[in-house]
């Protein structure tokens, strides 16, 4: 019976210890045994540097989770798969985005939710077998380490025009610009700069200053009454009465367009007549003349008989003539 106990105990003693450490890890972990996670897949088309199975998961500074696998993209091999783990709170939208943050000094980082402007969360469940999807960006420090090289180009550049631009004729040049410059400040200082001058470049230039603003409050002025203007019923009568200025252009050219139209008819009408007078008018005038002149003849011959001998005109006979006796 004593032997029989001593195992009972021993036994009771191992189940204690079991579950002391389980929920000893439970409690280090820092989550109890009843919350609920939530599967994403965060998708980077840029190596994410400093993140492996277990790095944290975290959402405004706050550690919502962890990283459970890193992948490449079957798809694409240029994308890196990072599988994460979140507490089914996460707020997660559909523009949730997951920036890589670096942790310290250490070479290591962490990902970053980073919320959107949408309000529509993204679909937790799993879809024949796909798990949601997340865009990843790079961080500030990778950004800027991928843009060094061209930094440094830019760099190289510089220092080359520097160096060039130091050349020894360069340098002459601006051995005399200092040159010049001691010339001009010796004379300055060499000149009669009395006070009474000096205050009389002052009343000058606050004379000048004055007109300016004098000019300044004259020109606001113009610019309130052009705006008064323009704002005024004036201007759209102006507008109205152009406009109807036009319309009536618009008519009388209309007008003056058939009137040429009609006119070119007439033209060509006139012209054709004057073709026909020209080529049958002319021929039979000719013959009218012709005729009009011989019967202008006859006429003529006809008076003359007439005036010579009117009844042998009339009759038709001779007259008599009766001899005398002598």
């Amino acid at each position: 019976m004593e032997s029989k106990a001593n195992y009972a105990m021993i036994g009771t003693f191992v189940l204690v210890a079991i579950f002391s450490v389980i929920a000893f890890i439970a409690y280090i972990s820092g989550r109890g045994l009843s919350e609920k996670l939530t599967d994403y897949v965060v998708v980077y088309d840029t190596p994410p540097r400093g993140i492996s199975v277990g790095s944290e998961v975290r959402y405004n500074g706050l550690k919502m989770g962890e990283v459970t696998l890193t992948r490449l993209d079957p798809t694409n091999q240029n994308n890196v798969l990072v599988s994460i783990r979140v507490l089914e709170t996460t707020p997660v939208m559909k523009d949730t985005y997951g920036q890589l943050e670096p942790l310290g000094l250490t070479g290591l980082s962490y990902i970053q939710l980073r919320p959107g402007s949408s309000v529509e969360a993204i679909a937790p469940q799993v879809i024949f077998g796909e798990v949601p999807r997340i865009t990843g960006k790079e961080s500030q420090f990778d950004y800027f380490l991928g843009g060094g090289e061209s930094i440094i180009d830019n760099a190289n550049v510089a220092l080359s025009s520097i160096v060039s631009a130091l050349n020894p004729q360069a340098q002459d040049d601006f051995h005399n610009i200092l040159r010049n410059i001691e010339i001009i400040t010796g004379n300055l200082a060499q000149s009669d700069l009395s006070k009474e001058r000096i205050d009389a470049v002052i009343i000058a230039v606050e004379r000048a200053a004055l007109d300016v603003s004098v000019a300044a409050v004259s020109v606001d002025v113009t610019a309130k009454d052009v705006s008064t203007f323009l704002n005024s019923g004036e201007i759209k009568q102006v507008l109205l009465h152009a406009d109807q200025v036009m319309k009536t252009a618009d008519i009388v050219l209309l007008e003056y367009k058939t009137l040429a139209e009609h006119g070119t008819v007439m033209a060509d009408e006139g012209a054709r007549m004057i073709e026909q007078f020209t080529a049958t008018g002319l021929q039979d005038l000719s013959a009218s003349m012709m005729d009009l002149r011989s019967l202008m003849e006859g006429l003529n011959r006809v008076v003359s008989e007439l005036e010579r001998s009117p009844l042998e005109f009339v009759v038709g006979q001779k007259k008599e003539v009766t001899e005398l006796p002598q």
